[in-house]
């Protein structure tokens, strides 16, 4: 075994929540400056990520008054979960709700019990929390790691939270976990690569915390600022419409401005995921 391949984590660090694009990727809002990572939106005050991954059927066969088999099929539901947070965030309800917020500055609204449920738009959500390697053969036993799940096409419906005399505030958005072709950087899942066709989320385990920033390009700009500073011996991959991109060959790095040597093609999806201290 190597490192990061036995891990013991605890709590939650951050979560981060964004629309699913036609591509099965983290969609880029229109109005994002070309030079300017999208990584979504962050779930403030994020408490709990729980994802529950259904047990498959199972059909026993009986005969001869005993069991002498049991057949395993498919699940009938989807992996499912919960997203807790303990601060009231209206542009994330109305990110996964697919409403509208209006009103003045000083002066929000945002309705619930619309005609609108049933037909929220699809995320991409990841959450990220603190690991120590746990393999006893390794000298890099208890030294802290980070843990992600990415959840990679999620649906999220949001409970607000109830008014209790003496109980503290608590959001509860419920997460469907959909199945999704594409990994999180648009690369199809394949049997030779991944041992599955299809997922529902993944778990990420790095040395240094998670990120993944989204740019989309205009036929034009080659400089890409990265929302963080990444950290230099962590992993750096590099997407341009699912297909890899390679250092030196496609792109160059100074801490974090990344230069493409093409510019990407106008609406062409530049995802870049990568560490960061």
């Amino acid at each position: 075994m190597g490192a990061n391949e036995i891990t013991s984590g605890i709590g939650l660090r951050h979560v981060r929540v964004g629309l699913r694009d036609s591509d099965g990727t983290l969609d880029v809002p229109a109005a994002q400056a070309v030079a300017t990572a999208y990584n979504g939106l962050r779930a403030e005050g994020a408490t709990a990520l729980t994802i529950t991954v259904p047990d498959p059927v199972r059909i026993p066969v009986a005969g001869d008054d005993r069991v002498y088999y049991t057949w395993t099929l498919p699940p009938t539901e989807n992996s499912s979960g919960e997203l807790r947070v303990s601060k009231n965030n209206i542009p994330l309800i109305v990110l996964v709700s697919g409403t509208s917020m209006w009103g003045s500055p000083n002066r929000r609204k945002i309705a619930f019990g619309t005609n609108k449920q049933g037909e929220e738009p699809p995320l991409v959500m990841w959450g990220c929390r603190q690991v120590i390697e746990a393999d006893e053969s390794l000298a890099a036993f208890g030294n802290k790691k980070w843990e992600t799940y990415f959840i990679l096409n999620a649906i999220a419906f949001v409970r607000p939270s109830t008014m209790e005399y003496q109980t503290v505030q608590e959001d509860i958005y419920s997460v469907i976990a959909n199945d999704a072709t594409v990994t999180e950087l648009g690369a199809a899942f394949t049997n030779a690569t991944h041992g599955c066709t299809s997922a529902e989320f993944l778990k990420i385990v790095t040395d240094e915390k998670f990120m993944l920033d989204a740019f989309s390009g205009d036929g034009a700009n080659t400089i890409f600022n990265l929302s963080q500073t990444p950290y230099e011996s962590g992993i750096f991959n590099i997407t341009l419409d699912g297909v890899v991109q390679h250092e030196t060959t496609h792109w160059t790095r100074v801490t974090s401005v990344l230069t493409m040597l093409v510019a990407p093609t106008s609406g062409a999806k530049l995802l870049v995921e990568y560490e960061y201290e």
